[in-house]
């Protein structure tokens, strides 16, 4: 009778342990947080560049019934929980600290802007959770890229696009040139590394100009650059700035043979809060078109602009930032595993295939770049430099702004 009481019990464990043996605890869904301006200042190209294509990406994995981690043997949906940073950086941190130790969240997608990027950085390294930044502009994050392993920069960076717009202006003949840059570190950096180059290679800089950021009236310091006459205007700054600029030097009648701004210009808003004519031949920074050679790159587009709308989407960074969610889940699926160290190492090492390319990481940089200048033509934003990643031919000089 013992005998079999000590067989029962032992039968008994066994049934309890099972369910354990071989797969670890259930779960139900993969948990990504989003702390990222939802109001303030940056809400407009956090929404538009980064919210929408992530959306999408939810919806879509959701729609296959998620994403297949070999650890639990199934295929986990994606729940996204998101809050609004309201364009301040203290309360983008405490928002992502909130996601990883109130909400638990699996992983973690990053804020908008360069300052945004850097300010996160210590708490996901601290935490151990990887982010692909995907509108940080900065390669002081390169200098710090060993103290911050979980970080990678998937964007391409300020000198791959300042080396793609010398070569640029030198081909189309340009002699002088304005830049003038607002005081974020992504307009600070990219300036300071355009400038010079410009210089270096024979092009007279007529002017070199810092502004406020979130200037509401740069009227005075154009018509300042007008007066100066050069043959290119480059202002490196954030969406705001980038409209008010077009704004006001069409106002003032200010016609440069090239005009180029960066973030922005790329936004279909742009396009449409002037005309399609007036921004024929506005040039802007990175660029991305649903024409380059990559698999599913058209049929994305086509799927981002019926998700967004064809007025709210981002000609450059969508693409950039659904990229980089295609990077997340291929990384998961080889991981095998949601174990976020894992993870990171499967970023680090491989290669994955995206809608700009094939992306792999040197120093936690992305090294794949589909294109580095953009210029509106015919309602789309083509790529004109770098030259053998053009989809079109670059409009010089740009046609006066419409009356």
């Amino acid at each position: 009778m013992k005998y079999l009481k000590v067989i029962a019990c032992l039968s008994l464990l066994i049934v309890l342990i099972l369910p354990s043996v071989g797969y670890p605890q259930a779960k139900d869904k993969i948990r990504i947080g989003n702390a990222i301006a939802l109001s303030g200042p940056y809400v407009a190209g956090a929404v538009m560049t980064q919210a929408n294509p992530y959306d999408m990406w939810v919806k879509e994995v959701n729609a296959k019934g998620g994403i297949f981690v070999k650890e639990y043997n199934k295929k986990l949906p994606v729940e996204m929980i998101r809050y609004d940073d309201k364009s301040d950086v203290g309360t983008a941190v405490k928002l992502v600290e909130k996601l990883i130790l109130d909400d638990k969240v699996d992983l973690l997608l990053p804020p908008w802007s360069t300052g945004m990027n850097f300010a996160i950085a210590p708490i996901i390294t601290k935490y151990e959770y990887p982010v692909l930044g995907v509108t940080v502009d900065s390669m002081k994050i390169k200098e710090i890229a060993p103290t911050i392993p979980y970080f990678f920069v998937h964007l391409n960076q300020p000198p791959v696009k300042a080396e793609a717009i010398v070569p640029l202006c030198k081909e189309l003949g340009v002699k002088t040139a304005v830049v003038i840059h607002h005081s974020d570190l992504h307009g600070i950096e990219f300036a300071g590394y355009v400038a010079p180059q410009l210089s270096v290679n024979g092009i007279d800089v007529v002017m070199y100009k810092s502004y406020p950021m979130g200037a509401k009236d740069l009227s005075p310091l154009l018509k300042k650059i007008k007066a100066a006459k050069p043959d290119a205007f480059f202002a490196f700054s954030y969406p705001d700035e980038t409209f008010l600029l077009a704004g006001q030097s069409k106002a003032i009648g200010f016609n440069p043979k090239l005009f180029y701004t960066s973030i922005g210009t790329a936004f279909a808003a742009y396009r449409d809060a002037f005309g399609a004519k007036t921004v024929e031949g506005v040039m802007g920074t990175g660029a991305w078109n649903p024409k380059v050679p990559y698999p599913g790159a058209k049929e994305f587009w086509d799927r981002m602009v019926q998700f967004a709308g064809a007025g709210k989407v981002d000609w450059y960074g969508n693409a950039f930032c659904y990229s980089s969610m295609q990077v997340l889940e291929q990384a998961i699926e080889k991981a095998g595993t949601l174990d976020r160290k894992k993870i990171r190492d499967v970023i680090a090492t491989s290669t994955f295939q995206t809608v700009i390319g094939p992306v792999r990481y040197e120093n936690q940089i992305n090294v794949q770049s589909p294109g580095e200048v953009g210029q509106w033509q015919n309602g789309g934003f083509e790529i004109v430099a770098a030259k053998e990643k053009r989809t079109a031919k670059p409009i010089y000089p740009k046609p006066p702004w419409p009356k």
